[in-house]
């Protein structure tokens, strides 16, 4: 083995290839080409005297004194990317910039239009739905497919960053022309009322099992729908209910003439969080990114309370 200490950039690229899966990954994440990534893999290796990794298709398997290597240096590469990040500037009246994040459907087109409201004319922001895979969520999300993940559970990821961003809740929803719940909703009345369900599960629970106690199985489900918003247009036209969070209810109770409900069961707050890679954390850009998404929920949270104030 040679003496001399790799150079950094070499250990960053193995660090980068080993945390994306490929080569090609790898240069897509370090914006560069594969060609390049490889030849540093190839340097590194003859300079430690040491094969890196094995190829499997189209990903690569670390060999066992690649992933020793890089549980040693992926702290310190973390910590010196921070330095280099912080030392750099983002002025956001300047800048052309299109940002990513994921959020979930009840807040994107909220944080759309107050995104744009509030951006400069060179700064732009994309919008993903949530992967179905909760893994793959959080993969976009270390590779950096997403810059932010907004999501209503906080992450248990080592890697990522999770923060409280506000507060909603659910609420129940119906067409106001619904033949038999006018104004007031019971209890025997949200059992005996067909239901639109939401078929997406987290943890393998469905969403609304998370925040009551009470035995949803004895719900008539007539609908399983795949997104929040094709229920509510379905209980617009029907005598359908479903469960909502209460910023999308507010969203386009108007538009589809809908009634607005309390749940007449006990229930808890959904708590919506924002999550990132750690190793953005102090990336300029990014912290210019979160500041934002932490000014538009507090005018989301604002105007949920004020509702609420009026309601309850």
């Amino acid at each position: 083995m040679n003496n001399d200490i790799p150079n950094f950039n070499l250990l960053a690229i193995l660090a980068a290839v080993i945390e994306q899966g490929s080569l090609s990954k790898a240069a897509e994440h370090l914006n560069t080409n594969q060609s390049t990534v490889s030849t540093a893999m190839t340097r590194l290796s003859k300079q430690l005297g040491q094969e890196l990794y094995q190829r499997k298709g189209r990903t690569i398997e670390p060999t066992s004194y690649a992933m020793s290597l890089y549980k040693q240096i992926k702290d310190p590469i973390a910590q010196l990317n921070n330095v280099f990040q912080s030392l750099g500037d983002f002025n956001a009246e300047n800048a052309q910039r299109q940002f990513v994040i994921s959020a979930p459907e009840h807040l994107q087109w909220i944080v759309m239009h107050e995104f744009k409201r509030i951006a400069s004319k060179g700064i732009t922001l994309e919008v993903y739905e949530h992967p179905f895979s909760e893994e793959e969520m959080y993969n976009d999300l270390l590779s950096q497919k997403f810059d932010l993940l907004i999501d209503i559970l906080p992450s248990k990821q080592p890697n990522v960053i999770s923060k409280k961003l506000m507060e909603n809740r659910f609420v129940v929803v119906c067409s106001r022309a619904h033949p038999r719940i006018q104004e007031t909703l019971s209890e025997a009345q949200f059992i005996d009322e067909q239901h639109a369900l939401l078929e997406r599960k987290r943890d393998s629970q469905y969403s609304l099992s998370r925040y009551t106690d009470i035995d949803l199985s004895k719900r008539k489900v007539a609908y399983h729908g795949r997104t929040l918003f094709s229920n509510l247009m379905l209980c617009s036209q029907t005598d359908y209910i479903t469960v909502v969070p209460l910023s999308l209810a507010l969203q386009f109770q108007e538009r589809l003439q809908l009634q607005i409900f309390e749940p007449p069961f006990e229930h808890t707050p959904i708590s919506t969080h924002l999550t990132w890679a750690k190793k953005l954390d102090n990336d300029p850009a990014h912290q210019w990114l979160r500041e934002k998404m932490f000014i538009i929920s507090e005018q989301v949270q604002g105007y949920l309370n004020d509702y609420n104030r009026q309601t309850r």
